[in-house]
């Protein structure tokens, strides 16, 4: 039966690594304790909320655009949200 080598060379590089080990493990603890330990962020609330247009209103707005200059009806659909809405 072959007798296994033993590489000296390979020995403290696995001993590093191994002492790293613990330290990762500790530090990975450390962050996760920190971002449970976060304040959760709450938005005030807004005083104005605006009122969207209904389909219907953005579809018929859509549809005059289209009677007056054509184009594709995404972009036309996409302006008339933005004229109605106020945006």
């Amino acid at each position: 039966m072959a007798s296994k080598k033993t590489d000296t060379g390979t020995e403290p590089k696995k001993a590093a690594k191994k002492a790293a080990l613990p330290r990762a493990k500790k530090a990975k603890r450390a962050e996760a304790a920190a971002f449970e330990a976060r304040p959760e962020v709450v938005l005030p609330a807004d005083p104005t909320p605006r009122s969207r247009a209904s389909h219907d209103e953005v579809a018929r707005r859509a549809y005059e655009i289209w009677l007056t200059r054509g184009g594709s009806a995404f972009e036309n659909w996409v302006e008339a949200e933005r004229q109605l809405d106020g945006d």
